[in-house]
């Protein structure tokens, strides 16, 4: 029992001294770098430089957003592990970055030199048709893609090997269907190949998703989520993959980590004020106006890990049944 006390005080003791020194450590001392990983205008880019600007109230320094995006992201990866760990350089993140590593894209093993420090937000994905398509659910593409294995259903995304390539097979392996992924590049160039007919289904995330469904142009099937949208009045009655016994849910997310070997005094530092900005009327409003807020998105550092586990796993076995990976 003597022994249970004494065990329980030093574990205490320990943790008062992190907290402690987590409050001493003289950090920041001047700006800080925040790697995007993307091209410059787009929502990536928009979304990490508007976190910064909340962020940096609460650093007492600048943080300077700066653009890293060739190669897919590779680029900004690359950068933010050739600086020192010492908490000056944050990287943005999105499954990307855990898509390279399965795909085996990079020398550098994103989950062994990284650590994360906060998910921010996470997105939704749909699933439509055109509105002249002769499905009326998804349960009747799912009836249609077994019952005419040799007549397979196109559906369209952004780039092979990427998150759009990842959510259109993932779907259809959990669904138990085959169909065949055609990749575009650019969101406006799907949008026109599902209207002009030349694929048969259409993901896209729920900001983009939603004007089409409005305009009567997209008849919504799924949405890949727990529960229904019921904020969403155009969305409201539409299906969700968990109520048809789909387990698939996967959309974008977006997040920070630092490079591995961080101070842990640092990385709290950093951890504190990404906290803060997330709950300040800013960030409130920016995701509100990009309907982010609608699927709980924050997750802490321990648990932002296991998410980049879990998925990266999901990555590796999707691939491979695609023959992306040998």
């Amino acid at each position: 029992m003597k022994r249970s006390v004494l065990f329980i005080a030093v574990i205490a003791a320990a943790a008062i001294g992190a907290n402690a020194q987590a409050k001493k450590v003289d950090f920041p001392k001047r700006p800080i770098e925040m790697v995007i990983p993307f091209g410059a205008g787009g929502a990536s880019d928009i979304f990490a430089r508007q976190y910064a600007q909340l962020a940096e109230k609460f650093l007492g320094k600048p943080i300077t957003a700066i653009n890293k995006g060739a190669a897919g992201t590779i680029e900004g990866m690359t950068y933010a592990y050739n600086q020192t760990a010492d908490g000056y350089t944050l990287l943005e993140i999105t499954p990307s970055l855990l898509i390279i590593e399965a795909l085996k894209k990079s020398p550098i093993k994103f989950r062994e030199n990284f650590e994360p420090l906060m998910r921010v937000q996470s997105d939704l994905q749909l699933i439509g048709v055109a509105k002249n398509s002769k499905f009326k659910s998804f349960q009747e593409v799912v009836a249609y893609a077994k019952a005419n294995p040799g007549k397979k259903l196109k559906i369209g995304g952004l780039s092979p090997g990427g998150l759009d390539d990842y959510i259109a097979n993932g779907l259809a392996d959990a669904a138990g269907i085959d169909w065949t992924y055609v990749p575009y590049k650019s969101g406006s160039e799907v949008k026109a190949a599902v209207l002009g007919g030349e694929i048969d289904i259409y993901q896209d995330k729920l900001i983009s998703f939603l004007p089409l469904a409005e305009s009567g142009d997209i008849r919504p099937l799924v949405v890949l989520n727990d529960s229904r949208l019921a904020q969403v009045q155009v969305l409201k009655d539409v299906p969700c993959t968990a109520e048809l016994g789909i387990k698939f849910t996967q959309g974008s997310w977006r997040g920070f980590c630092v490079k591995k070997g961080t101070p842990t005094a640092v990385k709290q530092v950093l951890m504190d004020a990404l906290q803060a900005a997330y709950e300040t009327s800013g960030y409130k409003d920016m995701e509100a106006k990009e309907m982010t807020n609608i699927r709980p998105g924050y997750a802490e550092a321990e648990e932002f890990r296991a998410i980049w586990d879990n998925e990266y796993e999901g990555y590796v076995a999707i691939f491979k049944k695609t023959g992306m990976l040998k």
